[in-house]
Order: C-alpha cells, then sequence, then structure tokens
C-alpha cells in the first residue's frame, strides 16, 4: 500500500502545474519588459550620441565659415544683445596687387518653416548657389519659448534654432538639433561657440 501512494505522489498534480506556469509566465513577461526598456534606452542614447555629433560638425562648419571674414562685412550690423538667425559676410580670399580680394556675399541661415540650416553664396541673384548643411534644427532655442522673456537665461529673448549674435569683432553662435526617438518623445542637443572675424 506505501508503494501505491508513492507512485501516486511522484508526479505533479494539476494545480501544481497551473501554479508554476503562472509563476514562468511572470517571470518571463518581467524579463520582456526589462529588455524592451534596455532596447529603448539604448536607441535613445545611440540617437543623442548622433544627435551630439551632427551639432557639433556643423556648428564647425559655420564657424570656419565666418571665422575668415572682416566684421566690416558681416550682416546684420546690430550688435549684442539681439540674436538673429541668419548672418551674411564675406570672407577674404587673399591679397592682389596690395588690396583684398573678398568672395562674393555669402549667407549662412535658418529656414524656419523646413527647419534647415543653409550656407548661400550671391542669394537672391542669378547665379545663386545654395547647400542646406541640416535639417534636423529645433523650432527654438533649448528651453526658449517665443514669448518675450529670457526663458534659458543667456540674457537674450525669442531665440530660434540657430541664432547669431554680432558683438565687436566676435559672432557667438547658438545651434539646437532635435530629433524625435519614439512617438511623442524627442531628443534635443545645442551647442554654442564664439569665433573671432580674422580680416
Amino acid at each position: 500500500m506505501n508503494r501505491a501512494r508513492a507512485r501516486r505522489r511522484a508526479g505533479f498534480t494539476v494545480i501544481e502545474t497551473v501554479i508554476s506556469m503562472a509563476l514562468i509566465g511572470l517571470v518571463l513577461t518581467k524579463l520582456t519588459l526589462v529588455m524592451d526598456e534596455a532596447r529603448r534606452a539604448h536607441q535613445g542614447e545611440s540617437a543623442a550620441m548622433q544627435l551630439e555629433d551632427q551639432a557639433m560638425e556643423l556648428i564647425d562648419k559655420i564657424s570656419y565659415a565666418i571665422v575668415g571674414s572682416s566684421r566690416a562685412s558681416l550682416d546684420p550690423a546690430l550688435l549684442a544683445p539681439f540674436p538673429m538667425a541668419e548672418i551674411r559676410f564675406q570672407v577674404s580670399l587673399g591679397v592682389e596687387d596690395g588690396k583684398v580680394v573678398w568672395s562674393d556675399p555669402e549667407k549662412i541661415g535658418l529656414e524656419e518653416e523646413s527647419g534647415q540650416v543653409y550656407w548661400g553664396q550671391n542669394v537672391g541673384e542669378p547665379n545663386e548657389r545654395r547647400v542646406v548643411w541640416a535639417n534636423t534644427v529645433s523650432e527654438m532655442l533649448e528651453d526658449e519659448l517665443m514669448n518675450g522673456v529670457d526663458d534659458n537665461g543667456n540674457d537674450l529673448v525669442n531665440e530660434l534654432g540657430l541664432a547669431f549674435v554680432v558683438d565687436d569683432k566676435s559672432v557667438t553662435i547658438r545651434l539646437s538639433l532635435e530629433r524625435e526617438v519614439e512617438e511623442h518623445k524627442r531628443i534635443q542637443v545645442t551647442k554654442e561657440t564664439t569665433v573671432t572675424c580674422r580680416n
């Protein structure tokens, strides 16, 4: 009789099997949620790093274009604290017969509707050249709102995603790039640098 009882107790009961399956299901569900969260975090970090690299490359490109200009050729002629979303300038090409030779008028600006930063030469003329340098520029600079108030604490108001501030022979460039990572979740990167006109 003890043998018969031992044989009956050797397997799992239906209730024990159901409970163990439910526990395994809970563990697998939790593991799936954790792995999905880790995947999303990795995608967000990867997108932020790419945006950071793009912002650095773009602000370097803009700085390099402006550094060879002269203060006298900069337009707008407005001095700080007035930010502008475009800048016109001419670059020194060298000296010929004792006189400085200047490039055709160049322009770097933001097209607000499309969020594109572009470089142009002879803008508005029949021989105009235009190259789009980026198309992920924020509508407004990071932490800035179009409300007439200095929201980001840099003593300037209503700065667009690309802003130039001219001060004596230097130009401060501020740039915010933005990208959607997931639905309703955006990342934003802001870079700032100041360049001095060499000529």
